[in-house]
């Protein structure tokens, strides 16, 4: 009797075991939060992609053996005609983090980056391993972006000046034309970088955004991403629109290369207008409950035009996160130098009456845990 395998045996026995392995639990993927639990802290948007995006995805996925091709020129095509603008002007990316920290690492080799103290800060985490150097200026008493002390702090040594508009964690955003009229002041003197990733979440999207300073070919780049309004975190797809000396200089920083899935699920639900109806629908709907949560306990929350909320809730936020964490509830803690500020995020309309109630429960028997609510 032989004692070993023939090598079509051994192949046999290998595709036998990768079939079972891939019908066995542990062969599935874990996407999103575990059962029984909810998570409010990462500002995805729970009601996408849209059944089209999927249907692409899928398609998509079927061909993933091949790069993606001209699907690309396709989804940017899209994109710039409805923004006025052409391909010289875009920049595709792995979401739009991607392209703001090639942005940053590219003026960051020119010199300083000036930013809002409190503001999304992924990508200005990995600019600073990168060795680029950030100054940031404080925000308003009121918690918005003081535009009037950054523009004074523009001197030789600023290179790029990083605004997100509707910021983040605040949730709140600068009026349209005062915006306008920072970048065409600074515009001479630095570029200006307007992450607006939540804008179609806003209350004018076309007023709140800067894109039109694009087509006037200001000093000014927009970057915008597929994870919030079209819901597709997961998938990672971003863009950027700039003149085109400053789209060609982000692209020559950009490492990643497409997701032919996210493109394919990015082009069909960006002119998707029923589903981006509905999702706008429901995250307004789910960020005026969490407003009523924070309310009725006496809480004020800042005015927010994002999917999230964030608040002042008088005692440690980041205790109070882990103690909603032991109720399944996982929201985001405190942000340096706010430490009694809790950021929400929507989650579907069932999921945030868990979070009114569980919220409810422990502010009201948890009484003061510690903390100061700072104040400038």
């Amino acid at each position: 009797m032989a004692n070993h395998l023939s090598r079509r045996d051994l192949m046999r026995g290998v595709l036998a075991g990768a079939v079972s392995l891939a019908f066995t639990p542990a062969a599935s993927v874990q996407l999103g939060p575990p059962p029984g639990v909810i998570t409010l802290r990462y500002n995805e948007n729970p009601y996408g992609p849209s059944p089209g995006a999927l249907k692409a995805a899928a398609e998509a996925a079927a061909l993933g053996a091949y790069y993606p091709g001209a699907i690309e020129t396709d989804l940017l095509r899209v994109i710039a005609r409805r923004n006025g603008l052409r391909l010289e002007n875009m920049v595709l990316s792995s979401g739009s983090n991607e392209a703001l920290q090639a942005a940053l690492v590219a003026w960051g080799k020119k010199g300083r980056i000036l930013l809002p103290e409190l503001t999304y800060s992924d990508h200005l985490d990995y600019a600073q391993r990168m060795g680029v150097e950030l100054v940031r200026v404080p925000l308003r008493k009121d918690m918005s972006i003081d535009l009037e002390t950054i523009a004074a702090a523009v001197n030789d040594s600023i290179s790029l000046v990083y605004i997100c508009n509707p910021n983040n964690p605040t949730g709140m955003t600068l009026d349209g034309d005062m915006l306008r009229d920072f970048c065409r002041l600074i515009g001479n003197r630095a570029v200006i970088l307007v992450d607006e990733a939540y804008i179609e979440l806003t209350d004018k999207p076309q007023y709140t955004s800067v894109v039109d300073l694009v087509s006037e070919e200001q000093n000014v780049v927009v970057m915008r991403t597929f994870s919030k309004i079209f819901g597709m975190a997961g998938l990672r797809v971003g863009y950027g629109m700039a003149r085109p000396d400053l789209a060609q200089t982000i692209a020559g920083h950009v490492m990643a290369w497409p997701n032919g899935v996210g493109l394919a699920a990015a082009l069909a639900s960006y002119t998707d207008e029923e589903f981006i109806n509905i999702s706008r629908a429901k995250i307004f709907e789910g960020r005026e409950m969490v407003n009523e949560t924070f309310r009725k306990n006496g809480i004020e929350p800042l005015a927010s035009q994002t999917n999230f909320v964030y608040a002042d809730i008088g005692r440690n936020a980041t205790e109070f996160r882990q103690l909603m964490a032991t109720r399944n509830v996982l929201v985001r803690g405190s942000f340096e130098h706010y430490p009694n500020y809790l950021r929400v995020s929507m989650g579907k309309l069932e999921e945030l009456e868990v979070f009114d109630r569980v919220f409810n429960e422990l502010y009201q028997s948890s009484g003061h845990m510690g903390g100061e609510i700072h104040k400038y």
